[in-house]
């Protein structure tokens, strides 16, 4: 079997990171470019003062429940020992030709299982919206969107039931839904603690207050979206909104386990 220069190798994952770190930009662009509809401009000018405070109740609490109740059930459901199996198998096949092909193989079926979450969240949201509810789906929605993110943390070989590992994953998610200055902001402390954790060198974490920032930030990112929701029949444009949150999040934690995946293949080469 042939081998490849360590050299090679090095500039191979270092040309992947590079294009993660393009990918990442296009991402952050595409969403600030995205024009605001009619109705979701009409219904910025009409959400009430209260219901911003309502959102952020709602969000820390789906993640009190989530984090520390029903993470174990929610791990129930992912197929931990296929997701390793292929995992290992494409590992090998990095091994033996690093580059664009074999790195998209992983990428690939995470994007599969990406759109597959995006569906079951369009379809609960656009449900509920014909109902008009709207605050009832934040933990409906936000048990998708964790699964999504723990399914993509296995199929990457991360854990994501400990501590600093949820705060990676509010880090996450903060950096998937925000905009602007804050949308970089949190991208920028989720690569951080990511390399901490990869190296072992766990930072204190205030889980409790690290709940409470990423809810502050989720409900002002969807306040607009779930005041819509709750209103019957018009609902289903903000339960639509669930496609659009759906997607940003499946692709960044796709982007950003991939990019800790190959920074710590990365390291293991240049210690070598």
């Amino acid at each position: 079997m042939e081998v490849i220069p360590l050299g090679e190798l090095v500039r191979e994952y270092d040309r992947q990171l590079e294009w993660l770190r393009r990918r990442e930009e296009h991402l952050f662009r595409r969403d600030a470019a995205r024009r605001k509809g009619r109705v979701m401009s009409w219904a910025e000018k009409r959400v009430p003062d209260k219901l911003m405070a309502t959102m952020d109740t709602a969000f820390y609490t789906a993640f009190q429940v989530l984090f520390q109740r029903g993470t174990g059930l929610l791990g129930r459901t992912i197929p931990t020992r296929k997701l390793l199996g292929e995992r290992y198998l494409k590992e090998y096949a990095i091994k033996k030709a690093p580059g664009a092909r074999s790195m998209g193989a992983f990428h690939r079926s995470a994007a599969l299982s990406g759109a597959l979450t995006t569906a079951a969240a369009t379809a609960e949201g656009c449900v509920l919206g014909l109902l008009g509810m709207g605050l009832p789906d934040i933990p409906i929605l936000m048990s998708i969107l964790l699964r999504a993110v723990y399914h993509t943390a296995v199929r990457y070989g991360f854990a994501y039931d400990t501590k600093g590992e949820r705060s990676y994953i509010l880090l996450l998610l903060c950096a998937a839904l925000t905009t602007g200055p804050d949308r970089k902001t949190y991208s920028d402390r989720a690569d951080e603690l990511g390399r901490l954790l990869d190296q072992e060198q766990v930072p204190w974490v205030d889980l409790e207050a690290q709940m409470r920032e990423a809810a502050k930030a989720l409900a002002g990112a969807m306040l607009v979206a779930k005041f819509l929701q709750g209103m019957t029949i018009i609902g289903v444009v903000g339960g639509a909104s669930n496609f659009s949150t759906s997607r940003r999040v499946t692709e960044m934690a796709n982007l950003k386990y991939q990019r800790r995946f190959l920074e710590k293949k990365r390291r293991k080469l240049t210690k070598a």
